[in-house]
């Protein structure tokens, strides 16, 4: 499923850990090929090897986040940080038979080739996609910028309007997880029912991670 190749490359893992030895029970296998569950919300606590997460809807999610987990910054960036070279990640939507950007996420160097590809995304607004890909050309259009991304088996064009959200994204380490922040999780749920994070991305002060 191209959504969970993307969710386990953003958390810097292929898969979960593996057992010490022997094959998992037939429930926890079932539960590693569940899809990964994407928790969108403020982050209430942190402590104790989980933290806790405040969604828009009100609800909370408590998360466990094993040493493993993958750690991720955004900070603000604008059209200046979309250079050609540059490896990003775009979530678009279609507007009149064009991909149109909401979103652009520039990747620093070292992770380069996370989720590489062009698949369904869950974006909240509703149907989108994501792109995972370097930028081979960049144009302009009128007020908006054109995009022509490159990726292993194909390309796509994508105009990144003004109103588009562009972030520079970043290995962090976790003291980034400050309470109050807004964070984005990929989290896998265990035979137990409960969660754990396969990675987190926090917003600096001030940014929401979008996503």
């Amino acid at each position: 499923m191209p959504t969970r190749r993307f969710s386990l490359a953003l958390a810097g893992a292929a898969a979960l850990a593996p057992l010490a030895a022997g094959a998992p029970p037939a429930s926890a296998q079932q539960a590693e090929q569940a899809p990964p569950r994407h928790i969108r919300g403020t982050l209430k606590s942190v402590g104790d090897g989980r933290i806790t997460v405040e969604t828009p809807r009100g609800r909370t999610e408590t998360v466990a986040l094993p040493p493993s987990a993958g750690v991720f910054l955004v900070t603000p960036a604008d059209l200046g940080a979309v250079k050609p070279g540059r490896f990003v990640g775009v979530t678009s939507v279609e507007q009149g038979g064009r991909r149109v950007a909401r979103e652009v996420h520039v990747f620093e160097e070292s992770l380069r080739g996370r989720g590489e590809g062009h698949y369904p995304w869950d974006l909240e607004s509703g149907p989108s996609m994501m792109t995972n890909a370097n930028v081979a050309q960049v144009q302009q259009v009128g007020a908006d910028r054109a995009l022509r991304l490159s990726y292993k088996g194909g390309e796509q064009t994508i105009e990144v309007p003004p109103t588009a959200t562009i972030v520079l994204f970043d290995k962090a380490t976790p003291d980034q997880l400050v309470p109050g922040r807004r964070v984005f999780v990929v989290a896998r749920k265990g035979a137990d029912g409960a969660l754990t994070a396969n990675g987190v991305v926090a917003g600096a002060e001030g940014v929401r991670p979008p996503m």
